[in-house]
């Protein structure tokens, strides 16, 4: 029990430490996340298939997707429901990673989605995941399976071992259209709320076919089949519960969520 306890001392004055430091050492994504339209605007104009191509190659994917799979029975055949913090905190268990979620306000917190931390001698036993409560129940529960994806990249094909501390920050989804690890972490949040038959669905007819697929203009049908879908499938709305000061930054991840699962229909067919 002792033992236990210590482990969970040094777990909280970790994050509370990471949490301060952000504040200094990531003040630039923290600017950018107080001007959301910027990242709206990059997503609305950005054709996601080149992103895969450059970014996740076909057989990686499909290893992590079959890594979820047998975390998740029928995942990318059915939604992912919007887990509450038990089982956030069970499913963290199961993988063996310490698990902390507290709310992160403050000035500028809300900006902070979450971090995974990979193991470290000396510091970290385990993997760590932090999720930031402050933030829609959905939000957070995207988070964990966002950084769940970093987890499994890590563990599987061993990317960016090197890198402590993999920061979300919230209105930042054009940089991770460059970024291989936050690329296939995202995958996995797409997957978790498109699943192929819904996908094929919302995303029949959109995009342009030609002799290269592309996924870049969506259509606003398609836009508003997103948002039906998303309240259908969890009771979410961006005009119901979501302050307004926030809103255009859940847009920005509405789009880039669906844009991405629109991508890897038209280029993978998955």
């Amino acid at each position: 029990m002792a033992a236990t306890l210590n482990a969970e001392s040094r777990i909280e004055k970790l994050v509370t430490r990471i949490l301060v430091e952000t504040r200094d050492k990531e003040a630039q994504k923290i600017e950018a996340w107080k001007k959301p339209s910027d990242d709206i605007k990059r997503l609305v104009r950005h054709d996601y298939v080149r992103s895969l191509r450059r970014n996740l190659p076909y057989r990686e994917l499909r290893t992590l997707i079959g890594a979820f799979s047998e975390m998740l029975p029928g995942f990318n055949r059915e939604v992912v429901g919007m887990m509450p913090l038990d089982k956030l905190a069970e499913w963290a268990a199961a993988l063996d990673l310490h698990f902390k979620a507290s709310p992160n306000e403050g000035e500028d917190g809300l900006a902070l989605r979450g971090f995974y931390i990979t193991r470290r001698k000396g510091i970290l036993k385990r993997p760590l995941i932090y999720v930031n409560t402050a933030h829609h129940p959905l939000a957070v529960a995207s988070t964990f399976c966002h950084e769940v994806g970093h987890h499994m990249s890590s563990e599987l094909l061993g990317e960016d071992i090197d890198t402590p501390v993999h920061f979300f920050f919230d209105a930042d989804y054009a940089s991770h259209l460059e970024e291989p690890s936050e690329l296939a972490a995202d995958v996995m949040v797409s997957l978790a709320a498109y699943p192929e038959p819904i996908a094929r669905r919302i995303f029949a007819t959109p995009w342009k076919w030609g002799l290269v697929a592309r996924a870049k203009d969506m259509t606003e049908a398609a836009l508003a089949q997103v948002r039906g879908h998303l309240k259908k499938a969890y009771g979410f709305d961006i005009m119901e519960r979501i302050p307004a000061n926030q809103r255009l930054h859940y847009l920005s991840g509405m789009i880039h969520y669906a844009k991405l699962r629109w991508a890897l229909l038209a280029e993978y067919d998955i």
